[in-house]
């Protein structure tokens, strides 16, 4: 009885050193404010300073409150679990019976919940059983505890016992199962648990959330990775310094690197991984790839040749597909050709060429000249559009591309020579885009948005036999300059003629 005694004067001392007395303070003693703080610690550097904050307070009675708050945490605080588990996980090894005493009250509390069947209450098993599983974790609950819930649960595999064994399996099945010493008892215990999914006629909810615990836990076996292609270092260092290392602040750098390669060794595989990037790289970052070929070309010419061949010869090729799965890609090449030209890498020639073949090729030249001396024919003969199959009258494929290398480098024809040719090509452009028996919406205001930023007081075609005319009056005025430059031609050849004649009779 002394003893006794003597120990509640300890604790009257402690409370009244801590403010943890059983009345009603005034005052928020220190260990309330600590639980009014622990809602709010979720995170783990959170939780591991209420840990440290903890012990400053710390005797038996505030250890006892400590396990009383974790095992009030509200039904529905489901996210706080884990840092709970942490913060006791912490505690544990300098506060012996606060592990021990948090596991026991909730296996108890197992217990009763299991015994009453109240389906009212499904909210606080999930709760207490993934307190449990996630002291499991920690190693605070023993493995066998756990397991014997999952064993009752699974003795009457059924209704509330269902979601409280997938919950379980949930929060630590995957580490009961990768556990060497958990790891055969767990996989019988699946094993019996979808058995008896098979046996019972769950409902398709409950039999999700079953298939869904038993795969979280032991997921079906993959086959073996595809082994990475094994390459030599320089190689990889060719592929880390496009792929990776081409940035804007980094182009420099990667240009002086790629200068100083031992070309003799390299020099068809960067052309490879050149190629590669101009087809795979990000639509906003082509111009990096360009500046990059524009500070090579004054050393390696003919690597920035051989990049400009491939790309218009891929334009050709993708134009005979009409592969629609393509488009992405295509898109991405005409881009890049629009970069190499603001770059300086090619000139306006190939450009213009490039746009005339969009609205030519696949079709006969009558097919845009056969209107030249007649303005009221049809530019697109009916038999021509059906039969085409590179260029449909509703595939606006081509009228995209032209769109998108206008708005790469038409800015620039805004003087001299490419000023005029350019305003050349935008009347076939009509003539061209008139011919479509239909046109998305999308791709009409692309047109538009293009027409306005290249040549926002051009006047606009309404009709086929206004875009006709036009053109009748372009290809009448070619007709004339070249009659009138043919004579002069003719004469100074005529000339060099008699000259070289007088010549041999001397």
């Amino acid at each position: 009885e002394k003893e006794k005694e003597k120990e509640k004067e300890k604790e009257k001392q402690e409370d009244d050193a801590t403010g943890t007395t059983g009345e009603k303070p005034l005052t928020l003693s220190p260990y309330d404010l600590f639980a009014q703080k622990l809602p709010t610690c979720v995170s783990r550097d959170l939780i591991d300073t209420a840990a440290v904050d903890f012990c400053y307070i710390a005797n038996k009675s505030s250890r006892k409150r400590l396990v009383k708050t974790l095992l009030n945490v509200p039904r529905t605080s489901l996210p706080l679990l884990p840092f709970y588990a942490r913060l006791s996980a912490t505690l544990t090894p300098y506060f012996k019976e606060i592990g021990p005493l948090l596991v026991q009250s909730l296996e108890e509390e197992f217990t009763a919940l299991l015994e009453k069947k109240d389906p009212i209450q499904i909210e606080s098993k999930v709760k207490n059983i993934r307190f449990l599983a996630e002291l499991t974790k920690f190693k605070i609950c023993p493995a066998s505890t756990i397991f014997s819930c999952l064993k009752a649960c699974l003795d009457d595999f059924s209704h509330h016992n269902v979601e409280v064994a997938t919950n379980l399996l949930e929060v630590c099945g995957r580490f009961l199962y990768r556990s060497p010493e958990t790891k055969i008892r767990l996989g019988n215990m699946l094993d019996i648990m979808m058995r008896l999914k098979n046996a019972k006629s769950l409902s398709p909810r409950l039999d999700m959330m079953v298939e869904n615990a038993y795969y979280m836990c032991k997921p079906p076996e993959r086959s073996a990775k595809r082994q990475a292609k094994s390459r030599n270092p320089l190689h990889s260092f060719v592929r880390h310094l496009l792929f990776e290392q081409l940035k804007e602040e980094t182009s420099e750098k990667v240009l002086k690197s790629i200068r100083k390669l031992p070309w003799d060794q390299c020099e068809a595989y960067v052309l490879k991984c050149l190629l590669k990037l101009g087809s795979h790289a990000k639509f906003n970052q082509l111009h990096l790839l360009s500046n990059l070929l524009a500070g090579l070309v004054r050393y390696r010419d003919a690597v920035c040749i051989q990049v400009v061949d491939s790309v218009l010869e891929q334009i050709r090729v993708d134009m005979e597909k009409n592969d629609f799965r393509d488009t992405q890609r295509r898109v991405l090449t005409v881009r890049f050709l629009g970069e190499l030209y603001n770059y300086r890498l090619i000139d306006s020639g190939l450009i213009f060429d490039t746009l005339y073949q969009f609205i030519s090729f696949g079709h006969e030249n009558r097919f845009y000249w056969s209107t030249v001396f007649n303005p009221s024919a049809s530019p697109f003969p009916a038999s021509d559009l059906k039969n085409c199959p590179v260029d449909g009258p509703d595939d606006c494929t081509r009228i995209r591309l032209i769109c998108i290398l206008l708005d790469t480098c038409g800015m620039y024809f805004d003087r001299g020579q490419a000023k005029t040719r350019l305003d050349r090509f935008l009347i076939y452009f009509q003539r061209y885009i008139m011919s479509k028996s239909a046109i998305p919406t999308e791709c009409q205001f692309m047109i538009l948005d293009t027409f306005e930023s290249l040549r926002p007081r051009l006047k606009m075609f309404h009709s086929l036999e206004e875009t006709n005319v036009a053109i009748a009056a372009l290809e009448k005025e070619d007709q004339l300059k070249m009659q009138q430059a043919a004579p002069v031609s003719t004469s100074a050849a005529t000339v060099m003629e008699e000259e070289g004649e007088g010549e041999g009779e001397g």
